[in-house]
């Protein structure tokens, strides 16, 4: 394997071949789950450097397993275990963030890096919003993560995040590795003209084609989700009509660019109801679902011990975001990671987190009164 780690270094620079244990964990360790060995973390600078990488990862019969953010949040974009029958090459994607606006900020399309959090805020001056603006993006999660698994579960009007429009490469049966355009965008033949293009946003307006059969965003779980009486479930996991090229693949392909729909940002707000009987709750799903001119944006169930779970041990990182902002956070994770994997050298493990809530137990409650109240009844 020497000699594809040469390569690799070749392509990305020294600097950006991460090998050892302390600077691979924060790659390798999942947040909440997920771990395990791997050959090195490449970081790539470029798209093309990208798909170089992933052409000597596949060339060396490597597992190839494509990272983001690193949230956590669905798993996936880390090893999990150690029964790999080849070695693992982890390429994470982080210095690859841009965030293209097309079509006069009706449509986007993100690199692999992009995060929601900064596509809310270019998305701004347009008075346009991302697919999601709730949970994962307070957290620095990207949009091709969300892509790759369907995620947007509490999205009730929008549904999962979908495409058919994104630029990936696959495997075929014969062990060849290809890049797919279908994006809609021209940007040339060759994988180095296109993916050279697309970073550095070389195409014109009427470069971008609209693609009659193939869409941007989900355009029809507003009606499947309110079909509530036929058998089957609307929304589940890995639902295979939902399931397409990049989106849902979860790792089964590398994904370079997805195209996606942006959403017309109107005022909204937000409603809590609670009860003690599920059947209360069934009720109520019923109604908002079928009874309303247009469907609730998002809608979440939440346990009362969920609550105080959230109220306990969530309080140290809403306090961050509140003081310090989303844009910190990926940042705060990497600190956080390298004192445990310092302090798991001597078998201590944990302690940060306890320290953090320690601490914010003698902050002032983060949660309204009012809303604990409504807990307690």
């Amino acid at each position: 394997m020497t000699q594809t780690i040469n390569q690799f270094v070749a392509i990305v620079g020294p600097t950006h071949v991460l090998q050892s244990d302390t600077q691979t964990r924060h790659y390798r360790q999942g947040h909440r789950y997920g771990g395990g060995d791997v050959l090195a973390v490449v970081v790539p600078g470029t798209l093309l450097e990208q798909w170089q990488v992933l052409e000597a990862a596949v060339a060396a019969n490597c597992v190839v397993i494509m990272q983001a953010a690193n949230t956590g949040l669905t798993g996936g974009s880390t090893p999990f275990g150690a029964d790999y029958d080849r070695p693992v090459v982890l390429i994470s994607t982080r210095r690859l963030a841009g965030i293209q606006v097309i079509e006069n900020g009706d449509q986007v399309i993100c690199l692999p890096g992009a995060t929601l959090d900064a596509l809310e805020k270019t998305l701004a001056p347009y008075g346009r919003e991302p697919h999601s603006v709730i949970g994962s993006s307070c957290i620095g999660a990207s949009v091709l993560g969300g892509v790759c698994n369907n995620s947007g579960g509490a999205l009730v009007r929008r549904g999962p995040a979908y495409t058919e429009l994104a630029l990936y490469a696959r495997v075929n049966d014969d062990g060849t590795l290809v890049l797919v355009n279908h994006l809609g965008v021209e940007l040339g033949d060759t994988p180095e003209e296109i993916l050279t293009r697309l970073s550095a946003q070389q195409y014109a307006p009427t470069d971008v084609a609209t693609i009659a059969h193939r869409c941007a965003s989900d355009q029809h779980y507003a009606h499947d989700v309110a079909q509530v009486d036929e058998d089957t479930p609307a929304r589940f996991n890995a639902d295979p009509t939902r399931l397409f090229e990049a989106s849902g693949s979860a790792g089964k392909v590398c994904v370079f660019a997805v195209r996606l729909d942006t959403f017309t940002k109107v005022p909204s707000q937000v409603l809590y109801i609670g009860s003690n009987a599920q059947e209360d709750l069934t009720a109520i799903r019923r109604a908002l679902l079928t009874e309303l001119p247009r469907l609730p944006i998002a809608g979440e169930y939440i346990h009362r011990v969920a609550y105080d779970i959230g109220a306990e041990y969530g309080k140290d990182t809403f306090w961050f975001i509140e003081k310090f902002g989303t844009v910190n956070v990926p940042k705060a994770f990497a600190v956080k990671d390298k004192i445990d994997g310092f302090l798991e050298k001597f078998g201590i493990r944990g302690l940060t987190d306890k320290a953090l809530q320690l601490f914010t137990k003698f902050l002032p409650n983060h949660l309204p009164q009012r809303m604990n109240e409504f807990r307690d009844r």
